[in-house]
């Protein structure tokens, strides 16, 4: 299952087909995992991006993983002050603002170079000269898992009610359950509803269609149907046709979409994307997963020790009294 909150991790699932092994092997723990060019001239990423062409990204902030609606820190990118994680990785050249000042929460690893104009200071870490990662090799990888799992036939059943009411009705099967719907049928969708899987199942939605323009998709209570008690960690949506996929809302759950360019114009969207190409608007914003923010943990207080009970030393004149006490009941022993 796609249990890990950090990336989608090797599995083994068993179906008719027989065993799949999902592995994203480079992409892990990245929020997002682009092919070739990056463009976004601002909001932010709660996670690591990788980049294997240039990437523009203005006044966008990368690694910052501020809690959902909020300014406050959560979990960063470093152990101690001053030693960062890899957070942005760009295999060709980086374009900033000249207002760029600490936008990439970490450390940049940079194939090409800084173009004229963008802001050196940029970079809260360190800047290293390197293309540590193979994404024609990634995506021959991606591209291959995206069509196997295209493959798999319906878990359970489902229905497309009222027309924008998703309705999988079936039982996961090894934990696993497949879901193959349309592109138009995800355009139109503004519910999804699953009685029989629970967060201990992964969700594997196959999606045809080659240009797909979708938005916000709601998990929540419907009618006779209780919400869908899964993490985005464990929802993958597949785009195995797509060429351009355009999303604008709020969706939570990875996206494995290896031959698409990727246009995200506003919007909340919880999970890893892995696309061809990315341009996103100033409004859209990326989360690693929906359990990656790790709220600061209010310390224990601090035990009350009771104070200490001072016995007073005895005074010298109470110890001659005593002293002359033992001796009058001592001579009355002997008498």
């Amino acid at each position: 299952m796609l249990k890990q909150v950090s990336a989608i991790l090797a599995l083994s699932i068993s179906t008719h087909a027989g065993a799949i092994s999902i592995d994203l092997g480079a992409a892990t723990g990245y929020n997002l995992f682009i092919k070739e060019n990056f463009t976004q001239p601002g909001a932010d990423s709660q996670g690591k991006i990788a980049i294997g062409g240039n990437a523009n990204i203005g006044q966008y902030d990368v690694g910052v993983n501020y809690e959902p609606g909020t300014w406050r820190d959560g979990k960063q990118f470093w152990t101690e002050p001053g030693k960062y994680s890899d957070v942005l990785v760009v295999g060709g050249d980086l374009t900033t603002t000249q207002w760029a000042w600490g936008n990439v929460k970490g450390n940049l690893i940079l194939g090409g170079e800084l173009t004229q104009g963008s802001s050196k200071n940029a970079v809260l870490g360190s800047t290293t000269k390197a293309t540590p990662i193979d994404f024609n090799a990634a995506f021959t990888q991606f591209n291959a898992l995206s069509q196997t799992l295209a493959g798999q036939s319906n878990t359970g059943g489902l229905e497309f009610k009222y027309n924008n009411w998703l309705i999988l009705d079936g039982a996961s099967s090894n934990d696993i359950y497949v879901a193959n719907i349309t592109g138009q049928m995800l355009a139109n969708a503004t519910d999804l509803t699953a009685k029989g899987l629970d967060q201990n199942d992964t969700l594997i939605i196959n999606v045809s269609g080659k240009n797909i323009n979708f938005d916000s998709l709601n998990y929540g209570k419907r009618e006779s149907f209780d919400a869908l008690d899964m993490s985005a960690s464990n929802i993958l949506y597949n785009f195995f046709e797509a060429e351009n996929i355009t999303f604008s809302g709020g969706i939570k759950g990875n996206i494995l979409a290896p031959n698409a360019n990727f246009t995200f114009l506003q919007g909340d969207l919880s999970g890893q994307v892995i696309a061809k190409s990315w341009t996103g608007g100033w409004g859209a914003q990326a989360n690693l997963w929906d359990g990656f923010f790790v709220p600061p943990v209010e310390p224990p207080p601090t035990p009350t020790t009771p104070p200490a009970v001072v016995v007073p030393e005895p005074s010298a004149v109470m110890l001659l009294l005593f002293g002359l006490l033992a001796l009058i009941v001592i001579r009355c022993k002997r008498a």
